[in-house]
C-alpha cells in the first residue's frame, strides 16, 4: 500500500512539473490516485476491517477531501491543483512505510 501511494504522489507530481498541456500524464495521474483512493474507500467500509473506528473514520473524511479536490482538478485542469493531492499522498505513504 504504501508503495502505491508513493507511485500516486510521483505520478501526480510528474504531471504537476511536465510541460503544459500533457493533458494525457495529468489524467492518468488522477486517473490512477482516484482508483487507489476508491480502493481504500471500499477496505474502509468493508465491516472486518481490523482499524479502530475513529481511524476509519478520518481516513474516510480524508478520501471525500481527495474526491472533492480530484473531481475539481479534472473539470478544471490546473497543475497547481495537485500539490494537495501530492502531499495527501507522501504523508500516507510515509506513514505507512513507517507503520509496515
Amino acid at each position: 500500500q504504501a508503495q502505491a501511494f508513493a507511485k500516486a504522489a510521483r505520478l501526480l507530481d510528474e504531471a504537476r512539473t511536465s510541460e503544459i498541456g500533457d493533458i494525457a500524464a495529468y489524467a492518468q495521474a488522477l486517473s490512477f490516485n482516484r482508483t487507489l483512493w476508491t480502493v481504500l474507500q471500499a477496505d474502509l467500509a468493508d465491516r472486518d476491517n481490523p482499524l479502530p473506528d475513529d481511524l476509519k473514520a478520518q481516513l474516510m473524511s480524508l478520501s471525500i477531501f481527495v474526491d472533492r479536490r480530484t473531481i475539481e482538478a479534472q473539470a478544471y485542469p490546473d497543475q497547481t491543483r495537485l500539490t494537495a493531492l501530492i502531499d495527501i499522498d507522501r504523508d500516507m505513504a510515509a506513514g505507512l512505510f513507517a507503520t509496515g
